[in-house]
């Protein structure tokens, strides 16, 4: 079969312009299209963190517009004011994330109008503990945030500890004793921390016999758990107590004696009754007995 060649009815000098934006296309394509992979960001860009619109908490970055430092600091460098410049946590009946007003009527009114509330300064959605901690930051490595994600909200339930094992918790935002302007969450041991005789101490880096990391058990060799340590070491079997029976055995099914702590597999049971201030044995009057 023969082929037919139509004429084109194109001018010689369309036909110019017509490939040269084709070559542009293709150029632009290559240049800011899909990735040899067929992605449609390059991973160089996509993984440079400093490209990213996002902090380490989530939140978009927004600027601080110039305006907002005329009067006071953004945020205001005062004792008791965290620096963390997400005004709206405290003054969102002011302004919004983006630093728009909300109620232009109550800015320059005479007052300062905030709603706090436990989350205001440090936590968030998730709940009152950090992250994030009073700077606004979320990285596990920063003080103020710590083991904080570990101890608040793990995958066991029975290992979730309340603030009040290490804090005093005030009962209102403004109680006296609560932002008293050094920027430290002072650490006081009670409740659960200090069952059984245990005595916490806290040196600023870790801590010592503490009831909830085996104070007042046999065995263990990760006892003093360090702060800033994530890897979830200070949770695992062995680092708080023996792993073996009483006859040293560690072979042993510890769920024969403790079935509402963990199961044949040795795996903590998620409501269980593991740290909880009492040592369950299957037979209780056993356990009362000194067994």
């Amino acid at each position: 079969m023969k082929l037919l060649k139509i004429p084109s009815r194109r001018k010689p000098w369309a036909r110019v312009l017509a490939s040269i934006a084709c070559i542009g296309i293709v150029s632009l394509l290559l240049l800011y299209g899909c990735d040899r992979d067929g992605s449609d960001v390059d991973e160089d860009v996509a993984d440079d963190d400093s490209m990213s619109d996002y902090d380490d908490c989530g939140y978009e970055k927004v600027s601080v517009p110039a305006g907002c430092g005329e009067c006071h600091g953004a945020p205001p460098k005062t004792a008791r004011h965290p620096d963390n410049n997400r005004c709206y946590r405290c003054h969102g009946y002011v302004v919004d994330e983006y630093f728009n007003f909300v109620q232009p009527e109550l800015h320059k009114n005479g007052q300062v109008d905030y709603a706090v509330g436990c989350t205001s300064c440090h936590g968030w959605n998730l709940g009152a503990s950090p992250p994030q901690n009073l700077n606004g930051e979320c990285s596990a490595g920063l003080d103020g945030v710590g083991a904080h994600e570990a101890m608040r909200r793990g995958d066991i339930p029975a290992h979730q500890t309340a603030c009040s094992n290490c804090h005093w918790v005030p009962l209102e935002t403004w109680e006296e004793g609560h932002i008293d302007g050094d920027g430290v969450a002072e650490v006081a041991f009670k409740n659960l921390a200090t069952v059984d005789g245990a005595n916490p101490m806290w040196d600023g880096g870790k801590c010592s016999n503490v009831y909830c990391h085996g104070a007042t058990l046999t065995g263990g060799d990760y006892k003093n758990p360090v702060w800033l340590d994530t890897s979830g070491d200070a949770s695992r079997c062995g680092a708080c107590h023996r792993i073996t029976d009483p006859s040293g055995d560690a072979s042993a099914d510890c769920s024969s004696c403790h079935p509402t702590t963990l199961d044949s597999d040795r795996n903590i049971l998620p409501r269980g009754t593991h740290i909880n201030g009492h040592i369950d044995m299957a037979d209780e009057s056993e356990e009362k007995g000194g067994a």
